[in-house]
């Protein structure tokens, strides 16, 4: 009655998918191990840019920064290359799913421009010589002594005892005075 390509019994339909399961078998247990794989080295990496940058004294905030950052791009290609490996169906998903990305990134860098302004001052601020915790100076038009820097914000309390918190991408740009510094300890020998 009914063309043979038309009409499927239960039973082919069943065997059909039973087939493309067995044929993905290979690809999913690849994607496990490229998974697990990945995770080790991740692993391995993040502890070695951990030692990089506490020894190279970069502030913790930062650095944790630093570590998300590349843990996620190195995540995105990680499941960009699984999903290439299951063959040209994917081909399309995989693409839009670089655009997006693209595009997630872009507006994140725009919306956060002023974070990112004031993540790398502080960057800088951090490790300038010349302005740092118990020194007295005028920045950003506050008089006082430095009680605090951290990777966004600089913390400053002025002769009349108020606290100013001031991000750091107004500081760092521009000119500062010093009027003191802490004396540094000898060490007696």
């Amino acid at each position: 009655m009914f063309p043979s390509s038309v009409s499927q019994g239960p039973l082919d339909i069943v065997s059909g998918l039973l087939e493309s399961i067995v044929a993905a078998i290979p690809l999913i247990v690849s994607a496990i191990i490229t998974l697990i794989i990945s995770y080790v080295i991740l692993r391995v990496l993040n502890r070695t840019m951990k030692i990089t940058l506490e020894k190279s004294r970069v502030p913790i905030a930062l650095s944790k920064m630093i570590l998300s950052i590349l843990s996620g791009i190195f995540w995105y290609f990680v499941i960009l290359a699984v999903l290439s490996s299951f063959g040209n169906p994917l081909a399309p998903m995989v693409a839009a799913l670089g655009s997006i990305f693209a595009f997630l990134a872009l507006g994140i860098g725009l919306a956060m421009s002023g974070i990112l302004k004031d993540l790398v001052s502080g960057a800088f601020l951090v490790t300038d010589k010349d302005f740092a915790v118990g020194f007295k100076v005028k920045a950003a038009g506050v008089e006082g002594t430095v009680v605090d820097v951290d990777v966004r914000k600089t913390r400053i309390v002025d002769n009349n005892n108020v606290l100013h918190i001031i991000p750091n991408a107004s500081i760092e740009p521009a000119e500062w005075l010093v009027f003191s510094r802490p004396e540094k300890k000898t060490e007696k020998t």
